[in-house]
């Protein structure tokens, strides 16, 4: 076992902890901490998504959401995405059916729901990492939710020949609609291109090297005014379900910032990964265990004051 491996149960032992001892004081304390907070930053990761359903890394979802995948023995729909033994029709084929999935056709989900209860008359700000536009859905307010990482659904020339991006729906359906539906495998007429030049087309994803960055910055400059505002006011960051599969976007600069902001307070729901660093655990709540019913609860709570 590698020391980060060991590091990782660590986390999960210290989460299992908690949530035996009970949490209900931890829930009280980060209700009063989103009251009294004049801001509030708002962190999603893939976490927050997953407690209600849209959780790569669960092989019950993928026998319930992709049984073809399961069947040709893959665990998780992220094991599925990254197989690099998939032909290009098969990646492509698997795009599409986790792009309608993730962004189009999964209902909203609870927790969402719930935490927009509670911060919709705040002074908030959304950060998240996630691809599935839950966000937005719940009922966020557009110009509050600052997405840096892509526009999973959306498509942009692969040369780039031009800095168009453009929605993707009807062109992931046609694909899907058409491919193999055991294999994933797409039709090679299907393979998604630029209207202009007729080269590939590819998601609007961080990562590639001709990522066009204008439709996910859009707001960059609103996010990183609001946050060097936030410093000498009542800022709660409040992190949901932010691991360690990118700790760089939201996890490690939230424990960061919660260090430096004097007034800052950080509240961390993490089902495996609640700790948080001990120079700024007095003025930090752990919470482990489902942030879906974490968030439910909170929200009752919030109800009845």
């Amino acid at each position: 076992m590698t020391r980060y491996q060991e590091r990782m149960d660590e986390h999960r032992r210290y989460a299992r902890e908690l949530v035996s001892g009970g949490q209900d004081e931890a829930l009280e304390k980060a209700l009063d901490m989103i009251r009294n907070a004049d801001r509030i930053v708002i962190g999603g990761g893939a976490g927050l998504s997953a407690c209600g359903g849209l959780n790569y890394m669960s092989l019950e979802v993928l026998k319930k959401e992709f049984p073809a995948l399961a069947r040709r023995g893959y665990h998780t729909l992220w094991e599925a995405l990254w197989d690099d033994r998939r032909t290009k029709q098969q990646k492509i084929g698997m795009m599409a059916a986790e792009v309608l999935w993730a962004c189009y056709d999964f209902p909203v989900i609870r927790a969402y729901q719930d935490l927009l209860r509670m911060v919709e008359d705040k002074d908030y700000f959304v950060l998240t990492s996630n691809i599935d536009r839950q966000f937005h859905k719940a009922g966020f307010e557009e110009e509050r939710i600052f997405e840096p990482q892509c526009s999973a659904s959306d498509l942009q020339c692969q040369t780039p020949c031009c800095r168009d991006i453009w929605d993707g729906e009807s062109v992931w359906r046609k694909i899907a609609a058409n491919m193999d539906r055991e294999t994933y495998a797409c039709r090679e007429e299907d393979i998604p291109r630029c209207d202009r030049c007729h080269a590939p087309a590819v998601q609007n994803m961080r990562g590639i090297k001709s990522f066009i960055p204008d439709k996910v910055m859009w707001n960059r400059i609103e996010f990183e005014q609001y946050i060097k505002e936030a410093s000498d006011l009542r800022t709660v960051f409040l992190e949901l379900g932010a691991g360690f599969n990118s700790p760089g976007v939201i996890r490690h600069p939230f424990q960061r910032l919660a260090y430096r902001y004097p007034k800052a307070a950080l509240i961390r729901m993490n089902q495996e990964f609640p700790k948080v660093p001990e120079k700024i655990k007095d003025r930090s709540v752990e919470i482990a265990g489902d942030i879906g019913e974490a968030l439910a609860q909170m929200r009752r709570l919030y109800e009845r004051k």
